[in-house]
């Protein structure tokens, strides 16, 4: 029997996943690194928001724990915040929707701040002002990230 469109083109989702993984884990110069927008909670929020029945938590925890590996940082913490996150976007998405981009964005900055929270407490560096501009960028950024993966979603007809 030949795969549905659907489950053929959620590879889709995958591949736009580890794409924003490899952009977190682009080297930047050291004064630029804290301008480096949250790629892959932008990536689970779109699609948690667009597709909630194929962007679960789990798929945000496994995709947090991923990152823990990769970026070496506390096994879990990462986890934890990306499953919270796709939480509080598929409990809402009905709603989110419905926003109009700008609105979108201010949700983009919670839940990112959300998610930055909970690594800045648990991180045992001194934390200064500057490690909370990833928030800033990130809702500066959404409008675009997505309507790229908007694009992306219908071409692929992602469903």
């Amino acid at each position: 029997m030949a795969p549905t469109v659907a489950s053929r083109n959620g590879g889709v989702i995958v591949v736009t996943i580890i794409i924003s993984m490899l952009l977190m884990m682009l080297p930047m110069p050291e004064s630029l690194h804290y301008l480096r927008p949250e790629w892959v909670v932008m990536t689970l929020i779109y699609w948690a928001m667009a597709l909630p029945h194929r962007v679960s938590i789990g798929v945000g925890w496994l995709t947090g724990l991923l990152m823990d590996v990769m970026m070496g940082g506390a096994l879990g913490v990462m986890a934890f915040s990306y499953a919270f996150a796709v939480y509080l976007i598929a409990r809402f998405h009905l709603q989110l929707r419905q926003y109009p981009l700008w609105q979108q964005a201010l949700t983009i900055l919670s839940v990112v701040f959300l998610v930055h929270f909970v690594s800045v407490v648990t991180s045992t560096a001194k934390a200064h002002w500057f490690v909370w501009m990833p928030v800033v960028t990130s809702t500066v950024l959404w409008p675009l990230m997505y309507a790229i993966l908007r694009k992306i979603r219908r071409s692929f007809q992602v469903s």
